[in-house]
């Protein structure tokens, strides 16, 4: 579970989110609203302790902002004896509870548990809900890809047979030929795109695999790396993989196939990123495109054992209007400017995100009963963790995650 303290004093703050580390909760600071701000838009979190009094904008003020944005993220206040008023006024906002400092840990542990269970049945209702929806798309979608397979097969063909006729030498001689051969060109590359389109509305109506055991990530990582290899030198993109393996690698339980899929569909949104980063700032200004791939383990509040992969690029990042739609099916959309966004981005426009992929791969997340998050970098670009139920346990002693 993620939990985010905000707080003015580094030494009441800095020390609780390390013993709540040390219980296994995923924590993070805040001094200021504009900090807490700006650490929500690299990533939605579970719970907020939120000092009232604040310097600047007050916690008060900051709940406002948070009920409109991450109305699904469990806010407790922290008052101080003279900060009641506040913390009554922030309770009729829409926080959970008040906790009055000096704050004992049992209270702060009383309200990670409540906040956990609160977000589990949130989980549970949600998968629940796209499950009955992915059943009723996939049909849907299995007709649709089906049908339309076909004219677009001999429309690819079509296109190019032509293109082939007109590098005849013969055809220079006609009229308007470059935007002839433009055209083709264009209908070719559509086409093309309609049917990678077709190939994902079919992916939606297939069933799970039953093949289900302990995977060689870093096997099936290299697999769909070697499928994207010529699109990555040709988009000089680099991948730094950082995954375990050999005998002794952790494994983490689920499809070889299925992993190979989701792998595959982060990897291609992390080159659209990238991809739109070099047409938005030109390829003599963007740095070089760079994917990595880091692997770990951890075992969670619960004692559950994860695996978790994450892909991270150094694109443009997500925006945090649009980080709650990333995983929507034929989600489409440009950046939006709101506070949240304002203090996240600069007021600049960030990255855009497409279609069916994202949707595709948490669904097969969640069916073997893992998790797909986004989130921004602390230093730029997007970042998507992959976490799938470990094979075996980790014992006492949980591997670190690996440092990007």
């Amino acid at each position: 579970m993620r939990v985010l303290v905000v707080d003015d004093e580094p030494a009441f703050s800095e020390p609780l989110a390390e013993r709540l580390a040390l219980r296994g909760y995923e924590t993070a600071t805040a001094q200021d609203a504009d900090a807490a701000l700006a650490e929500l838009a690299r990533g939605p979190r579970d719970l907020i302790f939120l000092d009232v009094g604040l310097p600047g904008m007050d916690g008060v003020d900051l709940l406002k902002i948070l009920r409109e944005h991450y109305p699904l993220t469990d806010v407790v206040m922290l008052s101080g004896a003279g900060d009641m008023g506040k913390a009554v006024q922030a309770m009729r906002r829409g926080a959970l509870n008040w906790l009055s400092k000096p704050v004992g840990m049992d209270g702060i542990l009383a309200e990670c548990r409540k906040a956990a269970e609160r977000a589990g049945a949130r989980q549970e209702a949600a998968r629940l809900a796209e499950a009955a929806r992915w059943r009723s798309l996939g049909r849907v979608a299995e007709g649709v890809a089906h049908e339309v397979n076909n004219p677009l097969n001999i429309m690819v063909q079509a296109a190019g047979l032509i293109r082939d006729c007109l590098e005849e030498p013969e055809a220079e001689a006609l009229p308007d030929i470059g935007e002839v051969r433009e055209a083709v060109v264009t209908i070719r590359t559509q086409s093309l795109r309609v049917r990678e389109i077709t190939r994902k509305l079919l992916m939606v109506g297939h069933g799970l695999d039953p093949r289900v055991g302990a995977l060689d990530a870093a096997a099936d990582v290299a697999q769909v790396l070697r499928l994207l290899h010529e699109r990555m030198e040709s988009a000089h993109v680099r991948c730094d993989v950082r995954v375990p393996q050999g005998e002794g690698a952790p494994r983490p339980l689920g499809s070889a196939p299925e992993l190979q899929q989701i792998c595959l569909h982060l990897l291609e949104n992390a080159l659209d990123a990238l991809s739109d980063t070099e047409s938005a700032s030109g390829a003599a200004e963007r740095p070089g495109g760079l994917i990595t791939l880091t692997a770990s383990t951890r075992r969670d509040a619960q004692g559950q054992d994860w695996y978790d992969l994450v892909v991270r690029d150094n694109g443009p990042g997500i925006a945090p209007d649009i980080m709650p739609h990333i995983f929507e099916p034929f989600f489409s959309t440009r950046a939006l400017q709101s506070p949240v966004a304002a203090h996240a981005s600069g007021g600049k426009t960030l990255g855009r995100y497409v279609g069916l992929g994202l949707a595709v791969a948490r669904s097969l997340a969640h069916a073997r009963g893992g998790e797909l998050t986004a989130a921004n970098a602390a230093d730029g670009g997007a970042e998507f963790c992959l976490s799938l139920p470990l094979a075996e346990s980790l014992g006492e002693h949980p591997t670190p995650k690996a440092k990007a």
